[in-house]
This record gives C-alpha cells, structure tokens and sequence, in this order.
C-alpha cells in the first residue's frame, strides 16, 4: 500500500513534469506569437499556481524529503524549506542533485 507521503510526493513529480512538458513545448513552438502559443502561456500560468498551492499546503513533507518549490514558482523563499531541504541532503548525500 503506497503511503500519504509517497503519494504527495508522486503527485508533486508528476506536476511538475507537466510544467516542464508544457515549457519545453512552448520554447520549441515555430510560431511563438500564435494564439497557440499565447493560449499555452495562460495554461502554463494557472499550472503553475496549482503547483504552488499544492506546494504550500505539503511543505513541510516536501521540504524534509528535499523538494524545493519548481524554478518557476513564484513562492518566496522560506528559510524553514531551505533548512529542511539542506538537512535531508546532509543525511542523504547521493540525492542531491548534481549541478
């Protein structure tokens, strides 16, 4: 049986690899000022709020198992995400991603 935690975590990972999808498809677009395009940026908008909220309501089991809000979030930093973030890569050094 798949725990609360686990699943969070899934969902987050799947929201965000939404938003990558739709970013990498609207920076590849052969018309970027078509109704397409500006249509998939208003999307792109409200996907983004829903990652943040979802964000916001489990960040606390988020950031301890070292998830950071997504590069284009528009949530301010929050000293607690970061320093439960760093702990988990202290205990967990191979996880951390690599630059």
């Amino acid at each position: 049986m798949i725990t609360f935690e686990n699943r969070v975590r899934y969902e987050y990972k799947i929201k965000t690899a939404k938003v990558d999808t739709l970013v990498k498809s609207i920076m590849t677009h052969r018309e970027p000022k078509s109704q397409e395009a500006i249509d998939a940026s208003k999307f792109l908008d409200v996907l983004i709020s829903e990652i943040d909220r979802f964000y916001e309501e489990n960040s606390d089991l988020l950031s301890k198992k070292g998830k950071r809000p997504h590069p284009r979030s528009r949530l301010p930093e929050n000293k607690e995400w970061n320093e439960n973030v760093e702990k988990y890569y202290e205990k967990n050094p191979r996880k951390r991603p690599r630059k």
